[in-house]
């Protein structure tokens, strides 16, 4: 499903500040997914990331833009940005970090293999590049969504029902064949992209009184849901052409090509596709008997082999669920969930079963019962990673949640070395990188913190999480115009625009900065102001 956005500009660049600096365009962490699903599929109660094989490669071309005035891929990016932008305040887009590591280092994973089949579009270089993310959704449904620009989102639920992680990565490379053929670049000329930053407007302020049903359902009524039903979906063969470079990717990759058929295979079982009762993944994408047994066909074209599912993937369901749980009784019956989990004989579900219970342990507060639920957790692993066994032993969650309980009961040295090894393991992971600046800062080792963060966010300047941790650390430090200065970066990134402006305001005003940093402000400032009025104008282009 894609969809494109409603009333804000894309991120600019911003100059060197002082000892930070910030540029591109703002691509931070963060969600969307059910809003833009057919509202009468959703739940009721729904509020508001190896190895080529030898067989041959069929390289499918770029199919090209429709015409002159189609999307170029540089406008592509903008207004996937605008989305994202409209998108992150929403409160049920998923901040849970060890999810969005394993979503983007399976979208890394699969864009690698796109990128050695030479498939249109993964090697594009240049600003016309797709810079791929991945974030997850805080909703129960079973859906997954590509966005203009390299944006896909999953709904937890996705995630919860997925048997495998080759199912998870079926339906991501899908998601990434819809990005990489520009399927809705290619049904938008300029003109209809005014059209759907309307749609996505009504869409988003219909989530917003998601908690008011009635008001919700007359904003929805009508010809206002027919239309956004047919804006979202996409045409059959898009699904067809999807299907074909999502299986490629996922067979170079090294998952399980099943991964897709037993998918769809479960969504049968559900609810059935043909009668009323269809999943919104099926609704926002096109299923047909067809198209299941085309995907059935190609699994069948390829030799069986052993694919092994990651420990880490059974971790992320249970935080998954976490995520979903939402209030205090929601957490009560999924205690009784994790608990029947930890009683089954499949070992994985064990896994799943004590640490989602370790989690909730953590999260009421309960330290020493989530270190015992979280150690079985643990033995489990390794006893599922004896040789020969088909699950791996690598998990980046077990060792955020270890670091994590042993800072919470004051072991602050030990929590700070598990987070750096993490780090080590997984240098790309946002969870580590976090939980190394949290037991930091509770040492107050401040000067190392922000040190570490200055650089993070000079190589990742449009990241949402590292100008919130440093303007903490700087906080932390008494260094008040910097503070300042870093909350307005985030703000900025947001699209809260008075605020992150306000922000440096005080940053100027305070004193404390020298000469340098005070003159970089005045020209943040002033550029800011700038990306401000300019959004006010693109505003009052946009269709009413």
């Amino acid at each position: 499903m894609g969809v494109a956005c409603t009333g804000c500009l894309p991120a600019y660049a911003a100059q060197p500040l002082g000892d930070v600096s910030v540029e591109g365009n703002s691509a931070a962490i963060q969600n969307i997914g059910r809003a833009m699903q057919s509202p009468d599929a959703r739940p009721a109660n729904a509020l508001t990331c190896n190895t080529m094989q030898s067989q041959p490669m069929i390289v499918l071309p770029d199919m090209g833009d429709p015409g002159g005035d189609a999307l170029s891929r540089i406008d592509e990016r903008k207004y996937g940005e605008l989305i994202m932008r409209q998108i992150r305040p929403d409160a049920d887009y998923s901040n849970d970090l060890p999810i969005y590591d394993y979503l983007n280092q399976m979208e890394r994973r699969l864009l690698q293999a796109a990128k050695k089949l030479q498939l249109g579009g993964a090697n594009e270089q240049g600003s016309g590049a797709y810079n791929f993310e991945v974030f997850a959704v805080r909703d129960s449904s079973i859906n997954a969504f590509a966005l203009l620009g390299g944006f896909i989102g999953f709904h937890t639920g996705l995630i919860v029902s997925a048997e495998s992680d080759s199912e998870v990565a079926s339906v991501m490379g899908h998601e990434t064949g819809h990005v990489l053929q520009r399927h809705l670049a290619r049904q938008m000329d300029r003109q209809t992209t005014n059209t759907m930053i309307a749609i996505a407007g009504m869409v988003l302020g219909a989530l917003a009184m998601s908690r008011n049903p009635q008001a919700a359902a007359g904003l929805m009524q009508g010809g206002q849901a027919a239309a956004i039903n047919n804006q979202l979906s996409y045409s059959r063969d898009a699904e067809r052409e999807a299907d074909r470079i999502g299986f490629q990717i996922l067979d170079a990759s090294g998952y399980d090509v099943n991964g897709a058929p037993g998918f769809f295979q479960r969504l049968q079982k559900i609810t059935g596709i043909m009668d009323n009762g269809v999943p919104t993944y099926v609704r926002t994408h096109p299923l047909t008997t067809n198209r299941i047994a085309d995907i059935q066909d190609r699994a069948r074209t390829v030799p069986s082999r052993n694919v092994s599912t990651a420990i880490e993937f059974y971790f992320i369901k249970a935080r998954a669920r976490m995520e979903q749980a939402g209030s205090s009784s929601g957490l009560y019956d999924l205690k009784n969930t994790f608990d029947g989990l930890s009683k089954q004989s499949q070992i994985g579900k064990q896994m799943e079963g004590f640490y989602g219970l370790a989690l909730i342990a953590q999260r009421q507060g309960k330290w020493d019962q989530a270190e015992t639920d979280l150690q079985q957790a643990r033995n489990l692993a390794q006893k599922a990673s004896v040789p020969g066994s088909p699950i791996q032993r690598q998990s980046l969650s077990l060792e955020i949640t270890v670091s994590e309980l042993a800072l919470a009961k004051g072991r602050n040295e030990e929590a700070l070395q598990i987070a750096q090894n993490a780090l080590r393991t997984y240098p790309q992971s946002y969870a580590a990188g976090a939980a190394m600046i949290n037991a930091e800062l509770k040492m107050g080792r401040t000067n190392d913190a922000i040190a570490w963060l200055k650089a993070r966010t000079r190589s990742q300047p449009n990241e949402i999480l590292w100008w919130s941790l440093l303007s903490n650390a700087y906080d932390q430090a008494k260094n008040v115009p910097m503070r300042h200065y870093a909350l307005g970066e985030k703000y900025a990134l947001e699209g809260a625009w008075p605020s992150a402006i306000e922000q440096l305001k005080i940053a100027r005003s305070v004193g404390g900065a020298d000469f340098y940093q005070s003159s970089s402000i005045d020209a943040r400032l002033r550029e800011m102001q700038r990306q401000y009025n300019e959004e006010l104008k693109e505003k009052k282009q946009l269709p009413s």
